[in-house]
């Protein structure tokens, strides 16, 4: 016999999976649209989680390839978008005369330190909503789950 929908436990599709997955969409919505608002409206497209992985010092774009989980191809454009808008540029790699490095323009760099305002901004809100002993508790259990 086929199981129907109605006989599923659904209290058993909620788990601490889901729980973290909600928790991780909503402050990267929150980062998204706060970004935006800040005159950064690429961190509105798959564009913007390119600079998730940038740093000020930048970084190669094979590497950004394997860290990011796509194709290279998928990277390439996600990158151009980004060199349209004037936010990240190519230049040599000076490790590998053959590579690129992706590095950040003004532009980018004012984004990168916008990110960082907002990230602080968001954690502090979590901070006082748990009070600061969960915050640091949920910090070391999130740490440890990740090793």
């Amino acid at each position: 016999m086929v199981k129907q929908l109605d006989d599923i436990d659904l209290s058993s599709i909620d788990h601490i999976g889901l729980a973290l997955w909600r928790a991780a969409h909503q402050w990267r919505s929150r980062m998204r649209n706060e970004l935006a608002a800040r005159g950064y409206p690429w961190h509105q497209s798959a564009a913007g989680d390119v600079l998730a992985h940038l740093g000020p010092s930048g970084i190669s774009q094979a590497v950004l390839t394997e860290r990011m989980g796509l194709s290279k191809q998928a990277v390439q454009q996600l990158v151009d978008q980004l060199e349209a808008q004037g936010v990240v540029e190519r230049v040599p790699d000076p490790e590998d005369g053959r590579a690129k490095r992706i590095v950040l323009t003004q532009l980018g760099l004012a984004d990168f330190a916008e990110r960082n305002r907002v990230k602080r901004a968001i954690e502090q809100q979590y901070r006082d909503k748990l009070g600061p002993e969960a915050f640091e508790a949920l910090q070391a259990a999130l740490a440890k789950l990740a090793e």
